[in-house]
């Protein structure tokens, strides 16, 4: 593999949870990133962050302005003397009601007409080597089987595929599993048809959990799936979910990795460990026991596991690490809030954030960052 300084990696959904870690270790890793961002005050946030400043990127950082990703060749400038692309950036559920017939324009085209953009774009570009895409584990394995309601005989595999359904949805995860179902059935359609000189790396998440370094408050910090986790610490009672997550550091580590030539194109890579959610309590009170004690920290919500078994192997052997634990993504968390509660946010209150958790969860409930 070229040298990482002379190697131009495009990176979108790089404000998103996920992103922004990705974006941390490609810079560390010496990759020139460009990152496409939908405005200049994205651009902007990303610039000022400390751990952007303490990396001191220079003219190894810079940005492409895409302000709607499923445009007609929204990508095409973004690509132009790319060598790599990782392409995290997807819809994810919304702060309001989407209404039913609004589903498949909300969630579905853009997730399909964002990727196949991308495909398109880098095929013209002529200089694209790889594109690594951001799936899930809902494209691999249904909602009813992750949340028990049908039987799984045998753990998930990678080679797994759930088929698309066309909606109405009941609800906005099930409309977000659905657009992850069809970005990579299509994306999967476009490379088998077109042939293209690049390949293409699906990583497919599970539930990602670990501290959000854009969050900067408590507010932020109770968003997305680290909300399960700040939940059971918060006194939320929680319905079902399957007992299958992965760090946000493996998840972005293994994007980077995965622009290393060596790795096998062309085929998927599940990202995620067992996990038995209430056992988020047990973590708390030996790692933060002051903060359970003074009862910042309530510790006793709870969340029913589903135990979901997943086949993880070949990405670990492919990559050549082990996935960091559940003890370690709940540390991870919970720091990350107690900083933020130390830190002090004005116009935050408890029962607000128990709000922010019930509108994010009961209608989120989303399987991967945001991007």
């Amino acid at each position: 593999m070229r040298n990482p300084a002379s190697t131009l990696v495009l990176i979108t959904g790089a404000t998103g949870h996920v992103g922004f870690r990705t974006l941390i270790h490609a810079l560390s890793a010496g990759y020139t990133v460009r990152a496409a961002v939908r405005s200049q005050t994205k651009a902007n946030t990303i610039l000022s962050h400390p751990h952007i400043q303490s990396l001191n990127p220079g003219s190894r950082l810079t940005f492409a302005i895409v302000p709607d990703i499923v445009a007609p060749f929204a990508y095409d400038k973004a690509t132009t003397g790319v060598h790599y692309i990782i392409h995290i950036a997807s819809p994810l559920t919304a702060n309001y009601e989407v209404a039913l017939i609004d589903q498949d324009a909300h969630y579905i085209q853009p997730a399909v007409r964002g990727t196949l953009g991308m495909l398109e774009a880098a095929r013209k570009s002529g200089t694209v080597r790889r594109v690594v895409v951001t799936s899930s584990i809902v494209a691999l394995v249904s909602i009813p089987q992750m949340e028990g309601l049908e039987r799984l005989d045998r753990p998930v595999q990678p080679t797994d595929r759930v088929p698309f359904t066309p909606g109405p949805y009941e609800n906005e995860f099930a409309a977000y599993a659905a657009s992850k179902v069809a970005s990579l059935q299509a994306a999967e359609s476009w490379m088998w048809t077109n042939r293209p000189s690049f390949d293409v790396v699906y990583l497919h998440p599970s539930f990602v959990e670990g501290r959000n370094d854009l969050a900067t408050n408590m507010r932020g910090a109770l968003t997305g799936t680290n909300a399960l986790i700040l939940g059971i610490m918060l006194g939320k009672q929680f319905g079902t979910y399957a007992g299958a997550t992965v760090h946000n550091e493996d998840v972005a580590r293994v994007h980077v990795q995965a622009l290393n030539p060596e790795i096998p194109g062309n085929r998927s890579y599940i990202l995620s460990q067992p996990t038995r959610w209430n056992d988020a309590k047990d973590i708390a009170r030996r790692t933060f026991p002051e903060a359970v004690q003074k009862r910042t920290l309530p510790n006793c919500g709870s969340t029913i596991t589903h135990e979901l078994a997943v086949d993880a192997s070949l990405t670990e052997r492919t990559f050549g690490f082990t996935h960091l634990g559940y003890e370690e993504q709940v540390k991870s968390v919970v720091e990350h809030y107690l900083e933020m509660r130390a830190r002090g946010s004005k116009g935050f209150h408890t029962a607000g954030s128990q709000e922010q958790m019930k509108r994010t969860m009961g209608r989120s409930q989303h399987v991967t960052a945001n991007a």
